[in-house]
This record gives C-alpha cells, sequence and structure tokens, in this order.
C-alpha cells in the first residue's frame, strides 16, 4: 500500500512470475479487481485448493476501491490458509493502521509500505534505473529526463526501457537520442526554458517560446508557468540559504540542478524573483480566460518572457 504504485506492481508482476508455475496459471492464479469484485468473492477465493500445484496465488489489484470493506478481510488474514497467497494492492494511500485487518496481516504475512521518492532522490533512482537496462546516462541527458518525465516512476521505466530496445545494450544516451526516441526537444522545453530566463536571455527564450505555442499539445501553457514557478519559488529559497553547501537538501533537488539555481541568483536579486511571482499569476489568469479573453497563447508567452527578463 502507499503513494507510489510503481513499487506496488514490481511486487505484484514479480510474484505473478514467481509463485504459480506457467502450467498452472490458467488454474492456480486468479487476478482480480477491487473496482469490480467484493470481499466475499475475495473470500470464496483465497479458501479455493490449488489445483495443479501446490500453491494458488490470489492477487487483488486497485484494492483501495475495497476501503469501506476491507477490514472484512480479518478474520481470514487472521488465520490464511497456508497454500494460498493473497496479495492485496492497495495503490495510492494507506489503509487505516488501527484496522484490524492491517494488525493481523503484520502478524501473518507481509505490509509493504510504497512510499513516493522525493523530487530530488529521481534523478539517482533514474541513474540506477539505467544500469538495469544497461544504459549509460551523461549528467545532461539524467537532467533532461528528471525534468520531463517528473516523478511518475512507471513512466520513466517504460521510457527507458524503450530506450534499451531502440538502442540496445550498454549505449550512451545522449541528449539528441532522447529527443528521438521520446519525443521532446532539448533545445525547445520548457526546461531549457527555464535555464534561458535564468540568464536572461531573452533571444533565446522567444525561440523557445515560439516553438512551443506551435506545439501546445506536447507544451501546455499551465504546464509551463506552473513549472517555472517552481522554478523561480526555489530561486528565492536560494537567495535566503545562509550556506550554498546546503542548496540541494533545502531545495530538495539533485546536486546536478544547484548550478542554475547558483546561476540565476546573480541574475534575479531577491525583489526581482518576488516579482516574476505576480508575472507567473497574471500569465496564468489570462490563460485561463481572466482579463484576456481568446488571447493567443503565443503572445503570452512572448508577454510572460518579456516582463520576466524585464523585471
Amino acid at each position: 500500500m502507499g503513494e507510489e504504485p510503481y513499487f506496488i506492481d514490481q511486487i505484484s508482476d514479480r510474484l505473478m512470475a514467481r509463485v504459480v508455475e506457467e502450467h498452472a496459471r490458467d488454474f492456480d492464479m486468479t487476478v482480480l479487481y477491487g473496482k469490480d469484485t467484493n470481499v466475499d468473492q475475495i473470500l470464496e477465493a483465497v479458501k479455493r485448493y490449488p489445483m495443479l500445484g501446490n500453491q494458488q496465488l490470489i492477487i487483488v489489484r486497485e484494492a483501495q476501491y475495497l476501503e469501506r470493506s476491507i477490514d472484512q478481510l480479518a478474520s481470514y488474514c487472521a488465520k490464511p490458509q497456508a497454500q494460498t497467497v493473497l496479495v492485496l494492492c492497495y495503490k495510492y494511500k494507506k489503509v487505516d493502521q488501527r484496522k484490524k485487518v492491517v494488525k493481523n496481516i503484520t502478524q501473518n504475512g507481509i505490509v509493504f509500505l510504497s512510499k513516493a521518492l522525493y523530487d530530488d532522490k529521481v534523478p539517482s533512482w533514474i541513474a540506477e534505473r539505467a544500469t538495469h537496462f544497461k544504459l549509460s546516462l551523461a549528467q545532461t541527458s539524467l537532467g533532461m529526463l528528471a525534468a520531463y518525465l517528473g516523478s511518475d516512476l512507471g513512466k520513466i521505466d517504460r521510457e527507458l526501457e524503450k530506450l534499451s530496445l531502440a538502442l540496445g545494450e550498454s549505449t550512451e544516451v545522449t541528449p539528441a537520442l532522447i529527443e528521438k526516441h521520446i519525443g521532446f526537444s532539448k533545445a525547445f522545453n520548457v526546461f531549457e526554458l527555464q535555464k534561458a530566463l535564468g540568464s536572461r536571455n531573452l533571444h533565446l527564450a522567444y525561440r523557445i517560446v515560439q516553438y512551443m505555442a506551435q506545439n501546445p499539445n506536447q507544451h501546455p501553457i499551465t504546464v509551463t508557468v506552473s513549472t517555472l514557478f517552481l522554478f523561480f519559488q526555489k530561486l528565492f529559497m536560494y537567495h535566503s540559504l545562509p550556506s550554498p553547501s546546503q542548496a540541494a537538501k533545502a531545495l530538495g533537488v539533485h546536486p546536478f540542478f544547484v548550478k542554475d539555481y547558483e546561476a540565476a541568483s546573480k541574475k534575479f536579486s531577491l525583489r526581482q524573483t518576488a516579482q516574476v511571482f505576480t508575472v507567473l499569476q497574471t500569465i496564468d489568469r489570462k490563460s485561463k480566460g481572466v482579463g484576456a479573453h481568446n488571447y493567443p497563447v503565443s503572445e503570452l508567452l512572448k508577454e510572460m518572457v518579456l516582463k520576466i527578463v524585464s523585471v
């Protein structure tokens, strides 16, 4: 159970591959879905006996949909059948720890808490996962993937697998290869835009937003504004740090990205950084039709860039 679904899926997939032998899976493995089942059906399944092997596997995916009734499994979990392996995949949140079902599973089985990774831990996780696919990531490529794939570990894993299949093993992943196989441009994306704005490079920032405006589905203005807001919010925090050596931990970013905030702090004072928030709030309202009905996205982006560089 927990906020991060990736680890829950990994565990259930591994159990599906190992608990029941392949020839017996049609008979001794059952996958149920919390949205389409109830506790009585689960109890009926777990109390059956395996037909071809020594154990049967019952997996309940999306068990969070059973939130109101899951405690009805408490009696079974107090005395589970030895030949049944029951797996409850409770995603995105935790079962109330006070429920008897949790206490009984803790006593007679395993409770795994799947915690979401902090943002500053994601780049390290990407690098480690890349080694699984025998891919070599340069720091620039690592930063690019972290910025654009976010903290969705399942999505990151799929994209790394895609790169592995496309490039083969032991391949160094360059920004050009990422652009080709994952589909976003290194030169024209919000990650490069925030670096251009951080260095007050108006010409480059204009080029980037012109490209983004031509591809609004790939670069929604709401995502652009929120990403820039987070960047300048961390820049504001950077100005307040007693020592730059504390930056990575205080900002919640990988040490690789600290240099971007250091560079931007030389171009934007604390007061100017605060003024950027007003610019972004204004652009956000206009993008939602407040004070600028049917205003072209391209013009909004240009206005945003000019006002940020001019603060």
